[in-house]
């Protein structure tokens, strides 16, 4: 049978038993809400909150909630995300690894700050780096965004926001002597996959470029004779132009044309990697990345080419000087041996033989 509860113009709540369940539906202009309950109590409840919900504007329909894990949205994150990402085959991998931890089976429902927390505590525990787990909370705060934004997702609150990050990892300060980038280059050289690994190394020395930059770099991007290269994908999405050195210039054009341009082919990012890794331990040299490459060259460019600050930021691509800072790293012994420069220019001029 029916039992109407409740009739107005434009709003109608009724209960019905159906299936030894009471079952309650709120209509009010175009929308259409129902739920069971076990009883006829509950349901008349339910439905009354509803109906005063529908009527102020304030109704959320949390069914969503319910059915969907956040496995299922990782994965329609995944796939709105992925043709946009620069990296999408890393992006793949973090998705596809954060679907696999026992949280990813939650509802959208129970997902909750507690379980965020619980869930940053145990990657830690289990020895993942801090920034690993940082990107771990990243990737899930953007899919719940996406959902939030694209996907009608009813969640009033980030709940990744709600928690604390760890702390990011002190910058990394690794730079080569000119005796430890003599022998990387050589032991570079004897790699028999990538027989341009020690040109790559030289070149990302010199230039200070992005590992991503130099592999994109094509012969058409290099303006031959003002000594430049147009930097067209960056990580910033924003495109410049840096200077090339006469050795940078000779490194490239000795190397093998390619049929698309590109001076450095890498097919498998892991493969180069590994190569760089095997020619480090070749070479004795502990603690030290590809990355470190860019490092290593912007403490060169302003120790030993007297960058300012403002070039190293145009070489480099960063956008505050902080950053350039950073990445600069100026040794105390470069200090030292400036300052010792110094007393010896004012001890000439109290000795009246002012020098220029």
């Amino acid at each position: 049978g029916r039992l109407c509860v409740a009739h107005r113009k434009e709003n109608v709540m009724y209960i019905r038993k159906r299936r030894k369940k009471w079952q309650c539906l709120v209509r009010h202009k175009g929308h259409r809400v129902a739920h069971s309950f076990a009883s006829k109590s509950d349901a008349r409840l339910w439905g009354q909150k509803v109906e005063t919900e529908l009527m102020n504007g304030s109704y959320q329909n949390n069914d969503k909630l319910v059915q969907m894990t956040l496995k299922d949205l990782l994965q329609l994150y995944l796939e709105k995300a992925l043709h946009k990402s620069k990296r999408p085959k890393i992006l793949k991998y973090d998705v596809e690894m954060l679907r696999r931890f026992p949280m990813a089976r939650s509802s959208l429902a129970a997902l909750s700050a507690v379980k965020l927390a619980n869930f940053r505590d145990e990657r830690l525990k289990a020895g993942k780096s801090t920034s690993t787990v940082r990107c771990y909370l990243k990737t899930i705060s953007r899919a719940i965004t996406v959902g939030q934004k694209e996907l009608g997702i009813p969640l009033q609150t980030n709940p990744v926001s709600l928690i604390e990050k760890p702390k990011q990892a002190a910058p990394r300060d690794r730079t080569l002597s000119r005796v430890e980038l003599d022998k990387l280059l050589a032991a570079c050289r004897e790699d028999k996959k990538f027989h341009f690994l020690a040109a790559f190394v030289e070149v990302a020395f010199l230039t200070i470029c992005r590992r991503g930059e130099l592999l994109n770099l094509k012969w058409e991007n290099v303006d031959w004779i003002d000594s430049t290269a147009h930097i067209a994908e960056t990580k910033t999405d924003k495109p410049r132009k840096i200077g090339l050195a006469p050795k940078v210039l000779q490194i490239l054009k000795a190397l093998p044309r390619t049929v698309n341009g590109i001076f450095f082919p890498v097919r498998s990012m892991s493969s180069f990697e590994k190569s760089f890794r095997n020619a480090r331990k070749r070479a004795g040299i502990k603690d030290f990345r590809i990355h470190d490459l860019r490092h290593s060259g912007a403490r060169y460019l302003i120790e030993e080419k007297n960058f300012n600050t403002m070039e190293l930021m145009e070489q480099g691509g960063w956008s505050s000087a902080a950053m350039a800072k950073r990445y600069a790293n100026i040794s105390p012994k470069h200090l030292a041996k400036k300052l010792e420069l110094m007393a010896e220019k004012v001890e000439h001029i109290y000795n009246g033989k002012k020098i220029n």
